[in-house]
């Protein structure tokens, strides 16, 4: 799978390339911009996620050694 970093780059790299032909129409970038702001919000879900998990890890490593069950 590729890096979620590097689609949010190729989103932002392929709206800058467009508005820099100046062709693009308010629509389009008005498109292009909400598709900008779900990809940050993806990004941004999975940050938290694996955070999350890593926590979670975490707590069962502690829970292990603490002679509990883990999950």
């Amino acid at each position: 799978m590729k890096n979620p970093h590097d689609y949010i780059n190729e989103i932002r790299a392929n709206l800058q390339k467009l508005q820099a032909q100046g062709q693009v129409e308010p629509a389009e970038n008005a498109l292009l911009g909400i598709a900008d702001g779900l990809a940050g919000l993806q990004l941004a879900s999975l940050n938290q996620i694996a955070e999350l998990t890593k926590r979670v890890e975490t707590l069962e490593a502690a829970l292990a050694q603490a002679g509990g069950r883990p999950s």
